[in-house]
């Protein structure tokens, strides 16, 4: 019982205090009192965002002079573009340089991408020697490896070359005629012996060959073949080169109304082809050859003939050149209607016949048309019934228009109408003209055929037995 007593009257444990143990767990929970101290002293190091457009600090602007005291900015970003190996220049290739500095017989040509060119000056004419900053057109040869330099030359021009390896095909060089032979030319390029084939000599047909031995002549390699040395050039191709980049040249800046002087080339029946300058053709038609009719351009104009032309139109699609030689002659009929009056007289040549009338000429360059039905005061089946080509007539103008180049004429005007009725006599009265009578015909007076007549006093049915 005593035993009991004490433990029943041992004093109880203090109860647990919850508010503040549970507020410790809320801070475990969400970081406490270590997160808000963390976050105040991230916010103590925050630095401003600085301004691009604002100016440096002091100390900061004289660290950046001290670093870019005497350097030039443009050397600067040069500098720190990566350099670029230039790529190879095929042999043959056309481009565009710019004069860098001109030397005592060379000129620097500046390539771009890092690549530089040297042109020879030697043997060019004073007006083809270009001056520094002038953009030129040029033709590439090959890379020389001691000083890096392309051999270039004015394009469409010979490169110079020394030996067989510097030569490949496209290249243009000088070739001097050797020799002469059926075939074609013998040539010696730098001391190469090559041939050239007839048929590439010229874009038109060289008649003599051996004119042309001791010339030396700008010449495209076509062919190449060291081991077997064999080396085929052509003198045709850097022509009609030149001739193509000419003609795109001269359709930019030629105008219709411009007068030249050519040489005609070729005549056909239809015209003459007429060069221009720089292996550039135009032609001139047949109707623009003379303001007289011409019927064979070959009466006129002649190969190798120098003449004077007037560019007459331009096609810039076809590259097709129209010319003219007339035109430079006043034209007949700016004084034909000063000349010729309606209602006048003229005498000319029937020049020619066509279904509807016939031409005449009055002079040359001019000729009018007498229509069909202005012949005769007749009915005409065919003109060729009335007049003949090559013969005079006498005719009368009916209109005339020299704007439109035509005119009307009349033959039958000048016929004076035929005496259908009355005819004057000599004393002036007019009598009635006689009507020729109708010829007599005679009566029948034989024995009429047929068995209709009597023979011997009987009729020819009656000898048979037969009765009328």
């Amino acid at each position: 019982m005593a035993a009991a007593v004490p433990a029943a009257a041992a004093p109880s444990a203090p109860p647990r205090s919850e508010g503040p143990r549970r507020e410790g767990r809320r801070d475990k929970r969400g970081g406490g009192s270590e997160k808000s101290l963390f976050q105040s002293v991230v916010q103590q190091k925050r630095v401003a965002v600085p301004n691009l457009r604002a100016a440096l600090d002091d100390d900061l602007e004289e660290d950046f002079e001290a670093a870019l005291a005497g350097v030039a900015l443009d050397d600067l970003i040069t500098a720190s573009t990566p350099a670029r190996a230039d790529a190879p220049i095929e042999p043959g290739t056309r481009l565009t340089g710019t004069v860098l500095s001109i030397g005592a017989d060379t000129a620097f040509i500046d390539l771009g991408e890092r690549r530089q060119g040297a042109l020879k000056l030697a043997g060019l004419d004073l007006e083809l020697v270009p001056s520094v900053g002038d953009v030129l057109q040029l033709s590439a040869g090959l890379r020389n490896e001691d000083d890096g330099l392309y051999d270039v030359a004015f394009a469409n021009r010979a490169v110079a070359v020394e030996d067989w390896s510097q030569l490949q095909a496209g290249m243009i060089v000088e070739a001097r005629v050797t020799a002469a032979n059926k075939g074609g030319l013998e040539c010696e390029v730098a001391g190469l012996r090559g041939f050239m084939p007839a048929s590439l000599v010229s874009t038109w047909r060289v008649e003599n060959l051996e004119e042309m031995v001791g010339q030396t002549l700008d010449s495209l390699v076509t062919d190449i073949v060291p081991a077997a040395r064999r080396l085929v050039l052509s003198r045709r191709a850097v022509i009609e080169k030149q001739a193509a980049e000419a003609k795109t040249k001269l359709l930019e800046t030629l105008e219709v109304g411009t007068t030249l002087d050519g040489i005609v080339r070729s005549v056909r029946d239809f015209g003459a082809f007429v060069d221009i300058g720089e292996g550039v053709e135009g032609l001139v038609h047949v109707s623009q050859l003379s303001w007289d009719r011409v019927a064979n351009p070959a009466d006129v104009l002649q190969a190798g003939q120098r003449v004077r032309v007037v560019v007459k139109k331009i096609d810039h699609d076809t590259g097709k050149i129209g010319l003219s030689a007339r035109d430079l002659v006043e034209s007949p009929w700016q004084r034909a209607g000063e000349k010729y009056h309606v209602g006048g007289t003229v005498r000319g040549v029937v020049s020619r016949i066509a279904q509807f009338g016939a031409f005449v000429k009055l002079e040359p360059g001019i000729e009018g048309l007498v229509h069909v039905s202005e012949l005769a005061n007749r009915h005409v089946r065919s003109v060729g019934d009335v007049v003949k080509e090559g013969e005079p007539v006498e005719c009368r103008v009916l209109a005339i228009d020299p704007e439109e180049q035509r005119m009307s004429l009349s033959i039958k005007a000048l016929v004076a109408p035929s005496a259908a009725v009355d005819v004057d006599d000599e004393a002036g009265e007019s009598a009635p003209v006689e009507e020729t009578p109708p010829p007599v015909v005679k009566k029948h007076s034989g024995v009429l055929k047929g068995g209709t007549g009597r023979v011997g006093g009987k009729s020819a049915g009656e000898k048979f037995g037969l009765k009328w």
